[in-house]
């Protein structure tokens, strides 16, 4: 169990790694990113994980750097190492077990939704859960390091022009056959509302031309603003409002807007709870400056971002910084009134 695990999150942390490949079947290669490996040969790639017992570590022949798989982990991505830690804590009772199987390993996980939708329109295409890990979609929630636990939330189309067709017969969208993240949007009844489909295809995403990051598409009619995580908020406790629906899944009790419209009708369940809002930290976007600046206007709290964090979002945050640390820093950041407003007129750059 514990070497399964093991290779899981060394495949998991393998898109962040240059040059990356199993040598062996206990023996994997890439360049070191604690010395940054050889800079005079970007083929060389001397760091090795390898195997001792049940467990692997990490050793790099350029800089002789040695850690256990943990510590390398956390030097890469706080928020894996949080995963890999409480995984292997879980099965720490189970080392001379046979290593579980990849299907098996999922089991819990691989439940849909615990709600049923009336429309079943998810049947049409497979859950995140169900694909093998050398799958383009898994790669892609991996690389984002996605938490596991809305993994039974995400499915992948291979031809989402046909699927978005069955959403909206009258949609105008002009997609073609092509691969996407579909994140659906639940309402707290537990139907689909919308989906929005996030490009997965690496090569078409440098060429905006070409193909959209991502496409929402409505299949009520009846909702005027896109609001993601209707379903598992708590309007009893603080709601933290982002920007994108995968930034919401690194925060407790987070939802995510959709358009800027969403900020013009905060649904009726949320009118008497807290609220932080947490934009993009793209402090030169005038869309994004006249946001926070609106919502400051309203009387509403918002995160400004410390000058010491450089990552447009929460997404690309989670690579160095583990979630628990994220949600101390807004708390630390969230302001409303006069002071929002100095603080946002240092924050933004003019």
């Amino acid at each position: 169990m514990s070497v399964y695990i093991d290779q899981t999150y060394i495949n998991r942390v393998s898109p962040m790694l240059e040059r990356f490949a199993w040598k062996k079947s206990n023996l994997a290669n890439c360049r070191c990113p604690i010395c940054g490996d050889s800079q005079k040969n970007k083929s060389k790639a001397r760091g090795f994980f390898y195997q001792k017992a049940d467990s692997y570590f990490y050793k790099c022949h350029n800089c002789n750097h040695s850690c256990n798989l943990y510590n390398f982990l956390n030097h890469v991505s706080s928020q894996l190492a949080k995963e890999y830690s409480l995984e292997r804590w879980k099965s720490g009772k189970d080392k001379n077990k046979t290593p579980l199987k990849e299907n098996d390993m999922f089991k819990k996980l691989k439940k849909k939704p615990e709600f049923k939708t009336k429309d079943k329109i998810l049947n049409h295409i497979e859950c995140i859960t169900e694909l093998p890990e050398t799958h383009n979609a898994v790669k892609f929630v991996n690389m984002r390091v996605i938490p596991k636990q809305h993994w039974r939330y995400l499915y992948y189309s291979s031809d989402f022009g046909s699927f978005m067709k069955r959403l909206d017969p009258e949609t105008r969208q002009m997609v073609g056959k092509e691969e996407r993240l579909v994140i659906p949007f639940f309402n707290k009844e537990g139907d689909v509302v919308a989906v929005q489909g996030r490009s997965i295809n690496f090569k078409d995403e440098s060429n905006a031309r070409y193909t959209a990051k991502y496409i929402t598409v409505k299949h009520d009619k009846s909702i005027d603003r896109l609001w993601y995580g209707m379903w598992r908020a708590n309007p009893s406790k603080r709601i933290y409002v982002v920007e994108g629906p995968i930034d919401s899944m690194f925060l407790q009790n987070s939802v995510a807007m959709v358009g800027a419209g969403a900020l013009d009708v905060i649904p009726k369940r949320f009118k008497n709870s807290a609220m932080t809002f947490i934009l993009d930290n793209e402090p030169r976007n005038p869309q994004i400056c006249s946001y926070i600046e609106k919502l400051i206007g309203m009387g509403n709290q918002v995160c400004i971002w410390p000058e010491n964090i450089s990552e447009k979002d929460i997404n690309d945050l989670v690579y160095r910084m583990s979630t628990r640390k994220i949600q101390k820093m807004i708390n630390e950041n969230t302001f409303s009134g006069l002071e929002a407003k100095l603080r946002f007129q240092t924050w933004r750059k003019v």
